[in-house]
């Protein structure tokens, strides 16, 4: 008799529905789409991955010019984080509509991201203080 299997061995990894919003609060709502993306795509979904990252970016083009108009005394770190939890929010009901039973697939690791991440955070920000 074959011994059962279970379904989380044939599902592929995917990232947490924490992981996307820790992405989308801590760098920006297109890191997060990345990490939706890449859970669309390992479920066979490429073309609502290619979506998915195209809405993150117009969402983060357009929080950016919003948040422009707002007058020099605002707590801009308030909004910031705002508009992070809601883009990984939104991020994550949208993968729920392809991605039925999350729970089913096991946890990918977020160290690649992460690193990938913090390298063109630091390379950014090691320019904005080069620049001044």
């Amino acid at each position: 008799m074959p011994a059962p299997t279970s379904d989380s061995a044939s599902n592929p990894p995917l990232y947490s529905q924490r992981s996307v919003r820790f992405f989308s609060l801590l760098f920006s709502a297109v890191a997060g789409g990345v990490l939706t993306a890449g859970n669309l795509q390992a479920v066979g979904r490429p073309e609502q991955g290619r979506k998915v990252i195209w809405a993150s970016v117009v969402y983060t083009a357009a929080m950016a010019v919003l948040v422009s108009f707002l007058p020099a005394s605002s707590p801009y770190g308030a909004y910031a984080a705002g508009i992070g939890l809601a883009g990984g929010y939104g991020l994550n009901t949208y993968a729920d509509s392809f991605i039925p039973n999350k729970q089913d697939y096991p946890a990918r690791s977020i160290w690649r991201p992460l690193l990938l991440c913090l390298l063109v955070f630091g390379s950014l920000l090691a320019l904005l203080i080069y620049a001044l």
